[in-house]
């Protein structure tokens, strides 16, 4: 039975995950993401409740960035911050169907960011 708190334990876990991944040796991020209970519930999750999560514990969205920079594949999402002091949520190689945002709001673009990178894990 899927209830309010086990919601809320996966959006920590899932907000963690960067920190999770560095932390810990020989996982994969798909194995960490299943961990985290997220396969059973991901509709359950949404960028507006990764968004309070991430407001009550913003230094997470650093470590996204990271996350992000760090990212060696071919194609997927990233999050940025760019040269005018605003972020980026985007997907590489660019796509005319795919649009990249721009907003100076860190924590709703790191929000995206999550909820779209987690899906991408999710359905490897």
């Amino acid at each position: 039975m899927v209830t309010k708190k086990n919601i809320n334990q996966a959006i920590e876990k899932v907000v963690n995950l960067p920190s999770q991944f560095y932390n810990l040796e020989n996982i994969s991020i798909y194995s960490l993401l299943e961990e985290t209970g997220y396969f059973e519930i991901p509709d359950k999750i949404n960028e507006e409740n990764i968004l309070v999560e991430l407001v009550n514990h913003p230094e997470c969205i650093e470590q996204w960035l990271d996350w992000s920079e760090n990212k060696r594949v071919t194609s997927g999402w990233y999050f940025r911050k760019s040269k005018n002091g605003k972020y980026i949520v985007g997907y590489f190689p660019e796509k005319e169907t795919i649009k990249s945002i721009e907003s100076s709001y860190a924590s709703e673009l790191c929000a995206k960011f999550i909820k779209r990178e987690i899906e991408d894990i999710r359905k490897e």
